[in-house]
């Protein structure tokens, strides 16, 4: 019911370099042409899996950080198929354009905003001191936001998390992408809690 194609995803998303460009309809974003030899991802068995505490006490502070720490849910999403939405919305939200460091655009629009901190640097210095400074923060940003728009595109809700138990199953990018093997070791987390018991928290608007 919920299952939307690449090309729709992919208008809900902006990364950091400007909107995703939608593909050649006969070459979707997310299929590829792989070696014969290529090893297909076993998914686990969910009971495998032990489901990460949810339960919080809520204080102001933490209230504050509920655009970063949160989850996501849908009721009649089964574990294989939260998996796949997941993994499908981390794949689009977390594209390699926006770890290849600053580009001519962004480095260009930082320096008319900081135009005293650019032209004291100069040079490739300039850029990698830009981008170690702001770059990290709102590809983290741009990370999250992606993801909510995917994930709600989907049909899941968001519901609130502390952080200190958001980073037990989950990960920030800013300098670099995250392994695989752990990537999809977190993954797997977030769609067993995606396809668990309906939360007893609030829902977060998307």
């Amino acid at each position: 019911m919920f299952r939307k194609s690449t090309a729709a995803l992919a208008a809900c998303l902006t990364l950091a370099s400007g909107p995703l460009q939608a593909q050649d309809a006969a070459t979707p974003a997310l299929v590829a042409s792989a070696p014969a030899a290529a090893t297909v991802y076993e998914l686990p068995d969910p009971a495998s899996l032990t489901m990460p505490k949810l339960d919080f006490a809520e204080t102001p502070e933490i209230v504050d950080d509920y655009k970063k720490y949160f989850y996501f849910h849908r009721a009649d999403a089964s574990f294989a198929e939260a998996f796949v939405d997941i993994k499908e919305c981390d794949a689009l939200a977390s594209g390699a354009n926006i770890y290849m460091g600053a580009d001519a655009g962004s480095i260009a629009a930082a320096s008319a905003q900081y135009g005293m901190l650019a032209g004291a640097a100069g040079g490739a210095i300039a850029s990698v001191a830009m981008d170690a400074i702001f770059g990290s923060a709102a590809r983290r940003e741009q990370r999250r936001v992606n993801m909510r728009n995917c994930m709600g595109f989907k049909g899941y809700a968001r519901y609130p998390l502390s952080g200190d138990l958001w980073k037990q199953f989950n990960f920030e990018e800013g300098h670099g992408r995250k392994k695989e093997g752990e990537r999809d070791e977190a993954l797997e987390l977030q769609a067993l809690v995606a396809s668990g018991p309906k939360p007893a928290t609030k829902e977060l608007g998307l």
